[in-house]
């Protein structure tokens, strides 16, 4: 079932993360990362392979966990292409996998996935939206739809992200929001 053309609806008795807990694991992973403890690509950037449909490399923006049992779900959003339109979908955890475990099980590399620097700056973007998404209580509709029109494949190089953060904060979805801390750099 399909919320709309964009939206996937949540699975069967899957509870999503709230703008407060998406905020608060960005945080925590940023955190982590500034301390070398994890790595931005290894935790959002994803291989897909469920034996189901064509592998992709996707990027792993929200999780969900099913109630009455552990499984948890990620809703990644693959890779546009010239063949392939980005789309998002709910995936079982155990479908995905970091780019080392896909180099050592299926022989797949990332060539078209941002460098680490690239990715931090763009987990610093989506931690300011999450902000703005807290105090302004985005509906998980508007989420995803940030999600899906979030230009992944255009911010390839650390420039592209800094271009990037004045137009997207200066559109009118984030009328009236002034970011609190230091713009990232």
């Amino acid at each position: 079932m399909v919320v709309n053309d964009v939206v996937p609806a949540l699975p069967p008795n899957a509870v999503a993360e709230t703008n407060r807990e998406t905020l608060a694991r960005l945080q925590h992973d940023l955190a982590w990362i500034d301390l070398q403890l994890q790595t931005a690509t290894d935790e959002y950037r994803m291989y897909v392979y469920d034996g189901l449909e064509q592998p992709y490399w996707g990027y792993c923006v929200e999780s969900a966990r099913v109630d009455s049992s552990r499984d948890i779900l990620v809703l990644m959003r693959s890779s546009g292409s010239r063949a392939r339109a980005s789309t998002l979908r709910w995936i079982p955890m155990s479908k995905v996998y970091t780019r080392k475990h896909a180099l050592l099980l299926y022989e797949v590399v990332d060539t078209e996935g941002p460098a680490e620097d690239v990715m931090i700056k763009i987990l610093q973007v989506f931690r300011d939206v999450f902000e703005y998404a807290v105090e302004y209580g985005w509906s998980y509709e508007q989420r995803l739809e940030f999600y899906h029109a979030f230009p992944f494949e255009g911010l390839s190089t650390l420039e592209a992200v800094k271009a990037f953060r004045p137009i997207l904060f200066g559109c009118p979805a984030f009328s009236g929001y002034e970011q609190k801390g230091p713009e990232s750099e």
